[in-house]
């Protein structure tokens, strides 16, 4: 089923107004929220079947919180995006190229709020590899509340490659370790840029650091060493567009 079901109020909803229409809405039968009517409503409206069902229905989807709705989508495998595509468009317009990329993040909370965070900040596209990586599973979908229907991705074989690709296209690539030198604070960030944030555990791959152009990190004023990556890089990419936001008011 992974890949195919998705669940809770706000993934549904997004669903039903992006590009990824559900099939089939199942919603609980006893106790209807005011949200849940609203969801019945939408579905309807796109066109979607919606059938009631009893709790024991929601047991496929183990110990999680599903909020009494799910859905099953017309299409199995979601849509990817080409890395040279995505540069092409954003060439056309006024905001400077924001990438994301993934490096061996396995945890699929994690990649599903790193998602929230970058559809937050209009991220240009975020890139992971089609091994050694989460994927977009339901649970992605879930905890990124929709915006996995909204962010471009792009599956590729090696991230490396996508990298360079990036790098030949004047794109600055910083990689985020809590070891390095530099404070993100003190790098310029209003040009085109992409951050690459490396697994919890292990960080980014030595040979991943060897393609970026800066090392940075977060700095950090208590006791605890590090940063949950997804909150790492919501800092980096609101960083990222604040620098921009300064920049665009003083010109």
């Amino acid at each position: 089923m992974d890949g195919k079901w998705i669940y809770g109020i706000n993934p549904v909803t997004e669903a039903l107004r992006a590009r990824i229409k559900p099939d089939t809405v199942f919603v609980l039968g006893a106790g209807k929220t005011d949200r849940i009517r609203d969801l019945v409503e939408l579905a309807r409206l796109n066109g979607c079947q919606v059938k009631t069902v009893e709790k024991v229905f929601f047991g496929r989807f183990g110990a999680v919180l599903h909020q009494g709705v799910c859905a099953i989508l017309r299409q199995q495998r979601q849509e990817f995006e080409d890395v040279g595509d995505v540069l092409l468009r954003v060439s056309l317009q006024k905001e400077p190229a924001l990438f994301v990329i993934l490096d061996s993040i396995t945890d699929p909370g994690n990649v599903g709020a790193i998602l929230r965070s970058c559809e937050a900040t209009g991220v240009s596209a975020v890139v992971f590899q089609s091994h050694r990586s989460a994927g977009i599973t339901p649970t992605v979908v879930k905890t990124s509340s929709g915006a996995s229907q909204y962010i471009p991705l792009c599956v590729v074989p090696n991230i490396k490659h996508a990298m360079k690709t990036l790098t030949d296209n004047n794109v600055l690539i910083f990689g985020a370790d809590s070891q390095a030198d530099t404070s993100i604070w003190d790098v310029d960030l209003s040009g085109p840029v992409a951050f690459v944030l490396g697994s919890e555990g292990e960080g980014l791959r030595r040979t991943v650091k060897e393609y970026c152009d800066h090392l940075v990190k977060i700095p950090l004023y208590g006791k605890i060493d590090s940063l949950n990556v997804s909150v790492a890089a919501g800092v980096l990419l609101f960083e990222c567009k604040r620098q921009r936001h300064v920049r665009h008011k003083k010109s």
